[in-house]
């Protein structure tokens, strides 16, 4: 029972020091994410504004459709994009913050089945 107790506070050491250590990744990837959303904000506000002057511009209201739907397709492209590289981030994000668990997981896995298997 003590060599449970001794195994799971060495986990529990062992995941501090791995997560002390990710901590400045972490914080690289939030600046990552802010800045790619402050760009995508930014470039969509100057996509609306091009489309309201040339909505308020046109001639007739088969020009204004027109103008509409490539608005809105063009919305819609840019959204999928910056969808799929905020997911990315996140992934590879989680990916790193996870890789020090697998090891120290694998670890103590290892050295429970040894242990039983000396038993």
């Amino acid at each position: 029972m003590t060599d449970y107790f001794a195994t799971l506070q060495k986990f529990g050491r062992e995941r501090f020091d791995a997560v002390s250590a990710a901590s400045a990744s972490l914080a690289k990837d939030f600046e990552g994410v802010a800045e790619d959303s402050q760009k995508y904000s930014k470039k969509s506000l100057d996509d609306a504004q091009a489309y309201f002057q040339r909505l308020i511009s046109s001639k007739s209201v088969d020009q204004a459709i027109e103008t509409h739907s490539d608005y809105i397709r063009s919305a819609r492209r840019d959204f999928l994009d910056q969808a799929g590289k905020l997911g990315d981030l996140y992934f590879n994000f989680a990916k790193r913050m996870l890789k020090p668990a697998e090891g120290a997981v694998a670890k103590i896995a290892n050295e429970s089945l040894g242990k039983s298997k000396a038993a």
